[in-house]
């Protein structure tokens, strides 16, 4: 079966929206869908290959969008936080400064409370000035090291390097 380029396009917003209920996740349902679109792929490859293409460039597009518009509300909440921390620092140093006692407002009630949990703690000196009983030290794999002997064609029994994988480039 010949599809026109309008049938390929509509059958990619198709495959889009399907994509986008199963959350990105290829499901049975996807899947299937995606088999039997490559299963014609050999009638017109190029325009198929060319149109799958720009559905990824599209989704790229859409999703870059979105990381950026998500990144201007998360800045826009950071300035929201720090104003009302900023607002509720005030509010708690005008209540210490004037010894206000607990209050009944119509919405809300205010009072000076102690914050819980561990005191917080005040190291006078540096880690170097520390007793080795007060130092943890943390042990990880030197992956650096480890590679360089790999690549000098040393035999390691506990690591090897992997073949590297393949991906799409679409330019």
């Amino acid at each position: 079966m010949n599809q026109t380029l309008l049938d390929i396009t509509e059958d990619l917003r198709s495959l889009d929206a399907l994509l986008a209920e199963s959350g990105g996740e290829i499901t049975e349902d996807t899947e299937a869908t995606l088999d039997a679109w490559f299963a014609e792929i050999e009638t017109n490859l190029a325009a198929k290959v060319d149109n799958y293409c720009a559905l990824i460039s599209e989704i790229e597009a859409r999703a870059e969008v979105r990381k950026a518009e998500a990144k201007r509300l998360a800045d826009r909440a950071k300035i929201d936080e720090n104003v009302a921390d900023a607002l509720r620092e005030r509010l708690r140093f005008v209540w210490e400064s004037r010894k206000l006692p607990k209050t009944q407002t119509a919405r809300y009630t205010v009072s000076l409370a102690k914050v819980g949990g561990k005191p917080k703690l005040d190291l006078r000196v540096g880690v170097e000035d520390l007793p080795a009983w007060a130092i943890v030290t943390k042990a990880e794999a030197n992956t650096e090291a480890i590679r360089a002997r790999l690549d000098a064609g040393e035999t390691l029994d506990f690591a090897s390097l992997m073949e590297r994988g393949t991906r799409i480039s679409i330019r």
